[in-house]
């Protein structure tokens, strides 16, 4: 069974017949006929942001997903009652926030060429100063970055215009979240009993990444993965998301960060 919390990637991965799915319930499923914005997109999506991309109801699309690999489904067990989207009033940071602290990037043209706009994005993120606001201008509501961002410390508000979404991420108090994240990261080292310690500073790419995940099996709920990097890994989030892990990074100096890897906890 098809479920919302599964990677689009995976789903065409075991099941290649819901390409056809995909293609035919909404056009910006399109995307999915270029394999490399296939292999780097939906490997981060899951059914249910998909869904609300695409501007698709959940239910239906994982109806017609499902019913693809299984002609005797039955649509009772799929359309279920869901939360309504509620509108949410702009933020007062946005508000008052003078227009040159507002920093734009449109990815429309870098997923028009068949590239990830991603590293772009983190870039910008990167290189943001104190008090100002990325706004990401897109053909569809980037549902996943919400998260990614989320746990850099970033709130969001988004906007359509007509077809066009511009989302404004921002810190409400950038000095209190960067010492929330020092305070967190203490808190989960000492949480646990053992501390598996690598530095990676000096690899270069892509050994760094290589490296971390031949220690993620030695990573179990009482232990944690300390890496010594020379760069906050920003690539490497949504992977470790994807193998039931999270991370907490720590800038100590230029070219020095303190990242802490460990397996997510499930209430």
């Amino acid at each position: 069974m098809i479920t919302k919390d599964m990677k689009v990637s995976q789903v065409l991965a075991d099941y290649p017949e819901t390409i056809n799915v995909f293609l035919q319930i909404s056009p910006h499923f399109k995307k999915l006929n270029n394999k490399v914005l296939r292999k780097t997109l939906a490997s981060r999506v899951t059914i249910q942001q998909a869904a609300s991309i695409a501007g698709v109801e959940l239910n239906k699309l994982l109806y017609e997903l499902n019913k693809s690999i299984n002609k005797e489904i039955q649509i009772d067990n799929f359309f279920q009652e869901e939360k309504m989207n509620q509108t949410i009033e702009k933020p007062e940071i946005l508000n008052s926030i003078s227009d040159d602290k507002i920093i734009g990037l449109d990815v429309r043209p870098i997923l028009n060429s068949g590239k990830d706009p991603f590293l772009d994005i983190m870039n910008k993120v990167k290189s943001l100063e104190n008090e100002q606001v990325l706004m990401i201008i897109n053909s569809f509501e980037p549902v996943p970055l919400y998260s990614v961002l989320g746990n850099k410390g970033f709130e969001h508000w988004t906007e359509k215009i007509n077809d066009e979404f511009r989302v404004y991420f921002f810190k409400t108090n950038p000095a209190n979240k960067t010492l929330n994240n020092n305070v967190q990261a203490e808190k989960d080292l000492s949480d646990f009993e053992n501390v598996i310690e690598i530095d990676v500073r000096e690899l270069p790419p892509p050994e760094p990444m290589m490296k971390i995940f031949e220690k993620l099996p030695e990573v179990d709920d009482e232990t944690i993965l300390l890496v010594h990097h020379h760069r906050e890994p920003v690539m490497l989030y949504p992977k470790l998301e994807e193998r039931g892990f999270e991370a907490v990074s720590n800038k100590i100096e230029d070219n020095y960060y303190k990242v802490l890897i460990f397996k997510k906890r499930f209430n």
